[in-house]
């Protein structure tokens, strides 16, 4: 078990990376593009191409957010119960998460295959758009992996009360 979350701290680790080294370029390319504009060459497809790269950047920020538990929680009322409740509610939580996104992954790479078969390509620079949809359901699925990770980790902690 030990392995398996070093194995996904270092995918998400490399992932996080990846999603700001594409942070990055968007707000380069964005500075770029508006300087541009002031002297009437703006950047062409930079739109879409600021759209692409802001997609890359969720995906790759996924499994790392969730893994650090930087999501936002509501917790006013849940951290007044007792850490066996807390965990119970945790891992109710964390189930249904895992079967909200592995129901947004399977119908994510449906779509990339639905997008790939009809040749969709994006508007100004003729893009394929099933790699950009491709990539996002990589991002869920280290993200769902992620999650089941959390599943058995709330599992075992609940076991030891």
């Amino acid at each position: 078990m030990e392995s398996f979350r070093k194995t996904l701290s270092f995918i998400s680790d490399k992932l996080k990376v990846v999603g700001a080294a594409f942070l990055f370029g968007m707000a380069v390319l964005t500075c770029l593009d508006v300087i541009g504009r002031l002297f009437k060459h703006p950047i062409f497809g930079s739109v879409e191409l600021v759209s692409f790269m802001g997609v890359i950047a969720v995906a790759c920020s996924l499994p790392f957010t969730h893994m650090e538990g930087g999501h936002i929680g509501v917790e006013l009322v849940v951290r007044k119960f007792s850490r066996k409740n807390r965990d119970t509610i945790k891992l109710c939580t964390e189930v249904l998460s895992l079967i909200l996104f592995s129901l947004v992954t399977w119908k994510m790479f449906e779509y990339c295959m639905k997008v790939k078969n009809s040749g969709e390509l994006s508007m100004n620079l003729q893009l394929p758009e099933y790699g950009i949809i491709f990539f996002l359901g990589c991002g869920f699925v280290i993200l769902t992996i992620a999650i089941a990770y959390s599943i058995l980790k709330t599992i075992s902690d609940l076991s030891k009360i």
